[in-house]
């Protein structure tokens, strides 16, 4: 686990909550990996009490799952992994629908940039999904929908740590690159149609 500095802000079990399930996302706790809070406690400097409670909010968030006296990162089946990223495919859609029409030249000029910054990541994959993660949100929050972005970030939480495993291969970065650069065209032409083909393509290849 990657600690890189003690935790000395107001709001000790909420940062505790962003760094663990940052982590969690990152695949530095891979699914079905045992959680420690004594371990934890020490590492980030702080009491057990922020520990446990980051945990139960991971847990009701479905990261986390406690079984007996133990805590393991959420193992999801096959099964639910592909309802998950039909759920993700529903609410992109949608997100899409409610974005494109107000995306203008100033964010259109952010995702080129990011989209080209990809391209150079394409042996760094951490980086990459750290991009690809930057590529995406920015689209949706241009819906302007709060709502809509918490639920986005759920799902794309549970989801991510199985994109990550999967985007180690330089190949399949490749193909998802050029979907990132084909998706980057079609919102400069402002194709609803088209946005919803490509990127139905898009999640359905990964």
């Amino acid at each position: 686990m990657r600690i890189s500095e003690v935790i000395t802000v107001p709001t000790l079990s909420q940062e505790v909550y962003k760094r663990l399930r940052k982590d969690i996302m990152n695949g530095i706790f891979p699914p079905g990996k045992r959680i420690s809070i004594r371990k934890l406690a020490y590492q980030l400097n702080v009491s057990t009490m922020p520990v446990r409670e980051a945990l139960n909010k991971l847990q009701s968030e479905g990261f986390v799952h406690f079984e007996r006296r133990s805590i393991f990162v959420r193992q999801l089946s096959s099964q639910e992994l592909i309802e998950l990223f039909e759920i993700r495919l529903t609410l992109e859609k949608m997100a899409l629908e409610w974005s494109y029409k107000h995306i203008d030249c100033v964010a259109l000029a952010r995702l080129s940039e990011i989209v080209l910054e990809m391209e150079r990541k394409l042996t760094s994959p951490a980086e990459w999904n750290e991009l690809n993660r930057q590529f995406h949100t920015l689209i949706y929050t241009y819906a302007q929908s709060k709502p809509m972005l918490e639920m986005l970030s759920i799902v794309w939480g549970r989801v991510e740590p199985y994109m990550n495993i999967y985007s180690t291969k330089l190949d399949y970065l490749i193909i998802s690159q050029k979907e990132h650069e084909q998706l980057l065209e079609v919102l400069i032409k402002k194709d609803i149609a088209t946005l919803h083909h490509v990127l139905t393509l898009h999640i359905r290849q990964t």
